[in-house]
């Protein structure tokens, strides 16, 4: 079918009565779905290099994992729903260094009270993930990279409503929080099957937070294939 692109869509879309986008909205949607698909993947990718080479220990788990499963098999759905303890690291890794660190808001639709405080219909109620992730009330040593929090047998994975908000909450949260998971854990897996890594010395890993999480040298790395 022609024009199932996501340019032609919109330059094909219209409302009910045939108005079409304009130019400048149709390149402000490309721009947004170009930044939100891609720059936050290689912030949360990233994330992932320079946290597993910082603990050996988790990487070497996350190794005996993938020999266990097997590393012939085809990444089938099945074969991914394997990998348990993978999902806890990246679900380790979002909550550490989540791409998106700046606030988002909410409308308030209700008058409401939280912790004593009343808040009017109409406000603008802002949310910090950032700060909601290293929250000792929820998490303990929030500052501590530990994928086992996650696990099932542990209490903090049984969180309270809105305490992981790596791709933010409620009706809002990213249309393509399942894809960007997925793309995660296949590059997740290649990485860590095929190659070692090391991070070279001499850079600034010091964080950069705006617009998207990432190191302020960026993240410079050697890698190296892996030998059965």
């Amino acid at each position: 079918m022609a024009h199932r692109d996501v340019l032609g869509i919109l330059l094909q879309a219209q409302d009910e009565e045939g108005n079409r986008l304009s130019i400048e909205d149709v390149l402000d949607n490309v721009l947004a779905m170009l930044v939100a698909g891609h720059e936050t993947l290689t912030s949360a990718l990233t994330s992932l290099c320079l946290l597993l080479a910082q603990h050996p220990h988790v990487l070497q788990t996350a190794h005996l994992e993938q020999a266990k499963i097997g590393h012939a098999q085809l990444l089938t759905p099945e074969c991914l729903k394997q990998m348990t303890y993978l999902e806890l690291v990246l679900k380790e890794v979002l909550r550490m260094l989540p791409p998106v660190v700046r606030s988002g808001s909410r409308k308030v639709l209700k008058e409401s009270e939280f912790a004593g405080y009343r808040i009017p219909q109409g406000w603008d109620v802002f949310y910090q993930i950032q700060e909601t992730h290293q929250d000792e009330n929820v998490y303990a040593q929030s500052q501590q990279f530990d994928p086992q929090r996650f696990a099932s047998e542990s209490t903090q994975d049984k969180q309270k409503v809105g305490s992981y908000i790596p791709f933010g909450g409620g009706i809002r949260e990213c249309l393509g929080k399942e894809f960007a998971r997925l793309e995660m854990k296949l590059f997740a897996v290649l990485l860590i099957r095929d190659y070692e890594w090391e991070i070279l010395p001499g850079q600034n890993l010091e964080r950069l937070v705006l617009p998207f999480s990432r190191p302020r040298d960026g993240l410079k790395v050697k890698f190296w294939r892996r030998y059965s």
